[in-house]
């Protein structure tokens, strides 16, 4: 069988896909990728083949913010705004790209990430059964309903029925949540979802850990990341790091692909800064992790037992944050409460409290029980028979 996958081009959007595309690939498939021009290269050294189809984030993030009354937000106002780019300004982009596409590949079956809004309507559009894959908690029903109403128009110009939320759960919603970290809108979607667990995976061709990991002091190690959107964010890791560069402790900064390490200035021996480290090659060598709260470094922290100091700037982030707080594994700062100080206050609490450190191993063991990629492969396989059927 042939499976395309099509995703918004972004790390913490693809990479979440990959060990199903991997697992499809081992067991005999043909697996595909349609996702930006630019971004098709992180495809690629990811192992994949990549066809080109819609926009790139900034195209996307320009027109969004051209929109009437887009712009300014409030900072965990992200879900209005994230509607109207996913499915009103992405999506319409991308649906050509990915019809012709479809058309020409002719796949069995099409895997679209869930803020993907081009994937159910190319999908239906051609006659082909689609399943959607999730980031990570379910994002707010609010918003699904929100982005339906958004992308309805597009549904009508493709002569196609949406079904409710967009068709984001029509046939299959691959849930790579954990239980104790999921939201109660997970129950209002029925049979379609089902749980698959989530698999670190972030580590292209050529990429490793850097030699100097091995000579890392038999000390605390705390990893501080803001992905790769959110790392310009003003000031947040300066402070993180003015903050816990003068502890005891082996300090791994990732600054993005897009900033330079040299952006802050000269650290003791202790503070490693780098653009990008595979973080699933990093994290079983760490204590704890000060992230932004994207769904990708929480579920991969999660996934290796380790707390959490969060500080979240926006979109899901603030409500991943919190559930992280109600199961116990984290610690949420909000932005006005960020400083060097509150930060190197709360690594301390999440290194000398067993609490947090026992809540997130909980959350290791929940994960480590969920049905692997290999049990997704069977769910799509059978969605892509019965679609044929």
């Amino acid at each position: 069988m042939r499976f395309l996958f099509t995703c918004v081009p972004g790390h913490g959007h693809l990479h979440p896909m990959v060990p199903l595309a991997r697992a499809l690939e081992a067991a005999g498939h043909d697996v595909a990728f349609a996702t930006a021009n630019r971004f098709c290269q992180r495809v690629a050294r990811v192992g994949f083949t990549a066809f080109p189809a819609g926009l790139g984030r900034g195209e996307v993030m320009a027109a969004a913010l051209r929109a009437p009354g887009a712009a300014p937000l409030e900072p965990d106002d992200g879900w209005r705004f994230g509607a109207h780019m996913f499915a009103a300004v992405a999506a319409p982009a991308k649906v050509p790209d990915l019809v012709a596409l479809i058309r020409r590949w002719r796949p069995d079956l099409v895997v679209h990430d869930v803020t993907d809004f081009a994937g159910p309507v190319a999908a239906a559009s051609t006659h082909t059964p689609w399943a959607a894959h999730s980031l990570g908690p379910i994002f707010p029903l609010e918003l699904s309903r929100s982005a339906g109403r958004l992308v309805a128009p597009l549904w009508a110009e493709w002569n196609v029925e949406p079904g409710p939320l967009g068709g984001m759960f029509r046939h299959l919603y691959l849930d790579i949540c954990p239980p104790s970290l999921q939201h109660a809108d997970i129950d209002q979607i029925g049979e379609v979802g089902r749980p698959l667990r989530p698999v670190p995976f972030d580590a292209g061709a050529g990429e490793a850990l850097p030699t100097w990991v091995d000579g890392l002091p038999p000390r605390p190690t705390i990893y501080v990341t803001l992905g790769t959107v959110d790392n310009h964010a003003p000031g947040v890791i300066e402070a993180v790091v003015e903050g816990l560069r003068d502890d005891d402790l082996n300090l791994v900064v990732t600054v993005g692909p897009d900033r330079h390490p040299a952006e802050l200035g000269c650290q003791p021996a202790n503070v490693h800064v780098e653009r990008y480290i595979p973080q699933s090659l990093l994290l079983p060598r760490c204590d704890a992790v000060v992230t932004h709260g994207g769904s990708g470094t929480v579920l991969a922290a999660l996934a290796h037992g380790l707390p959490l100091l969060v500080l979240p700037q926006g979109a899901n982030q603030y409500r991943n944050a919190d559930r992280c707080v109600a199961v116990g594994a984290a610690i949420r700062l909000l932005p006005a409460e960020v400083a060097p100080e509150s930060v190197r206050r709360e690594v301390a609490a999440l290194l000398d409290g067993p609490a947090w450190r026992d809540a997130a191993r909980r959350l290791a063991r929940e994960i480590a029980l969920m049905p692997g990629p290999e049990q997704g492969v069977v769910l799509v396989e059978d969605l892509a028979r019965r679609g044929a059927a």
